[in-house]
């Protein structure tokens, strides 16, 4: 365990220093609101220069009589503003104290944002200077569940990505935690995905203002990872006709697969709980909302990181969030862009981590139901025999891969289906398959190339204390796949569109992308996609778009969209929380 620490220290410090200061003084800009002042800089990696503008207001502050609301654009202001400094995060949700959150947060939020409030509304905008005029721009919306994740974490530095491949690059916050998935029942329906409106509100701020630093409106790519991917997947779900984007990336989530239950979640437990211990029952709905707003934001905070009430699961309003995202999907009636779609080889791993080898049938039969059909199948699916199921060697291996197939691998390779035969579009899918330095746990080999662990190399912010030269080629490769695609989402990023898989890899000691239909030989995705067309079947004419009502407030029906697909009912749940790492992720 030493030498894992020891490691995250090293990686704090490397986190916090790819990108040199070259020059202190500053550039202006005038956006809507006013004028901003940022900072010129230069990356490791190249000579380009890039110029910041960190922190920069898309809304009001959410704080006070605010709080539980949507966003309002920002006032204006005649001071220029110093946009100069990274943002604080949105406030967190960590959980109770233990071995859960600790490594949540070493993998995924090491090292951490620069501090958390609940005034946190900004976005970060990354410039190369030189090159194309009206750039493409990658719009990025982070992971964690909807709990966790900020724009100022050095993992999604945008200057690397910005100076080796002439795009902007835009990273925005969102409302987490109850301050931004609140379910709050006293809302109106269409009002309770409050971090998703936010998210929108930045897109809206893209789309006035990017043309200010050099970008091109109608070039923007929407881009996240596990909770930002299905925000990416709300996107498309919810803007049929004319979309502020022109191409969507879905890494590892896409909020467009979901096993429907019998009968809608309607589960406002945590909301419910925190309102009574804050002694804010018994009042008027507004009285209530009221009392909520009243108490400071870090005792809010400590009350559900003490009390474990995990806030983050989205409304399903049918406006912002649809309930049977897939059957909408089928008949057309969403944007209809190019899609870039993938996920890690052993996604499923930190999901599942420490459930034991001796435990497959009672993890199958919590997640797909005691002496259920479905249950009898997973088992004959998922084995340790190598003559059946090659690499799986212990319980624990079965037990991550299936949730790494279930919610991610074989839910990739179906919405790539979908999208290719039912909307006509051009769309790529990968699988990240490389163990590098920056991904490699020595206290956690059983980790393997976990969820997010592609993210580093992407962005070019991976550590680079004991890096290799291979994985400095494989990080070029994957920028200048991703580039390309935001840059022409219709030639795409370098390899044969759908059915073919990209793996993006290693091969001795060199970076690789090889591409195979694996999807023809892959007799566990087929069966997985069973499943997901016999749920698709079940609830054709179920949902309707309700995005483009004017005025609509959607149902209040509540479901669990998560990134991936969730199986809840008699099915249970894929990729629970077992050791309570949901939560963080």
């Amino acid at each position: 365990m030493r030498s894992l620490w020891i490691a995250v220290a090293l990686q704090l410090a490397l986190f916090l220093s790819p990108a040199i200061s070259q020059n202190s003084s500053s550039l202006s800009v005038t956006i809507d609101s006013g004028p901003i002042v940022g900072r010129r800089t230069q990356h490791l990696d190249s000579t380009t220069t890039v110029k910041q503008f960190l922190g920069i207001p898309f809304a009001q502050p959410p704080i006070d009589d605010l709080r539980f609301l949507p966003p309002d654009p920002p006032h204006s202001w005649t001071e220029v503003y110093n946009a100069t400094s990274q943002p604080m995060a949105c406030i967190q949700y960590s959980g109770p104290a233990g071995p859960a959150r600790d490594l949540g947060k070493l993998l995924f939020n090491t090292p951490g944002p620069p501090g958390e409030s609940e005034d946190c509304l900004y976005l970060n905008v990354y410039v190369p200077e030189g090159g194309v005029e009206d750039k493409a721009v990658l719009f990025w919306i982070y992971g964690g569940s909807n709990r966790a994740g900020a724009a100022s974490e050095p993992l999604y530095d945008g200057t690397s990505l910005a100076a080796n491949h002439d795009i902007i690059v835009v990273a925005i916050n969102y409302r987490l935690n109850v301050f931004g998935f609140p379910r709050a029942p006293q809302l109106p329906p269409a009002e309770r995905n409050l971090g998703t409106l936010d998210q929108r509100l930045a897109l809206d701020w893209v789309q006035r203002n990017i043309h200010a630093f050099g970008g091109d409106p109608t070039k923007v790519t929407v881009m996240g990872e596990s909770a930002g991917a299905m925000a990416v997947g709300n996107f498309i779900n919810t803007y049929p006709d004319d979309p502020p984007f022109r191409a969507g990336v879905l890494q590892s989530g896409s909020s467009v697969v979901k096993v429907p239950p019998g009968t809608p979640n309607n589960d406002t437990t945590f909301w419910t709980n925190l309102i009574e211990y804050l002694n804010c029952a018994g009042t008027s709905e507004s009285g209530i909302l009221d009392c909520a707003r009243a108490v400071p934001a870090d005792t809010l905070r400590t009350i559900i990181d003490n009390n474990a009430m995990a806030f983050g699961d989205p409304f399903m309003d049918n406006v912002t969030v649809l309930e049977y995202p897939a059957t909408v999907w089928a008949t057309g009636d969403v944007a209809k862009v190019p899609i870039l779609i993938g996920s890690t080889a052993d996604d499923g791993s930190v999901f599942t981590l420490g459930i034991g080898d001796n435990n497959v049938t009672a993890f199958i039969e919590a997640s797909f139901g005691v002496g259920s059909t479905l249950s009898q199948i997973i088992n004959q699916l998922y084995t340790t025999d190598p003559t059946t199921t090659v690499g799986l060697t212990t319980g624990q291996q079965i037990i991550s891969q299936i949730a790494t197939d279930a919610t991610f691998r074989c839910t990739s390779g179906f919405v790539a289906n979908l999208t290719s035969t039912l909307l006509d579009v051009p769309v790529w899918q990968y699988v990240f398959d490389a163990l590098v330095p920056s991904n490699t746990w020595e206290a956690y080999p059983e980790l393997g190339v976990y969820h997010a662990s592609e993210i580093a190399l992407i962005f070019g912010t991976y550590p680079r204390e004991n890096s290799t030269e291979t994985e400095a080629r494989l990080s070029r490769s994957m920028q200048k796949q991703f580039a390309d695609f935001v840059k022409d989402p219709v030639q795409g990023p370098g390899w044969n569109q759908w059915p073919d898989v990209a793996v993006l890899s290693v091969s001795e000691d060199d970076a690789v992308t090889t591409v195979e239909n694996v999807r023809e030989l892959d007799e566990v995705c087929i069966a997985w996609d069973s499943l997901y067309t016999a749920a698709l079947s079940s609830t054709s004419g179920t949902t309707t778009n309700s995005a483009t009502s004017s005025g609509s407030t959607g149902t209040d029906s509540i479901g669990t969209n998560n990134a991936g697909p969730t199986l809840t009912g008699s099915l249970g749940t894929v990729g629970v929380a077992l050791l309570g790492l949901a939560a963080l992720l």
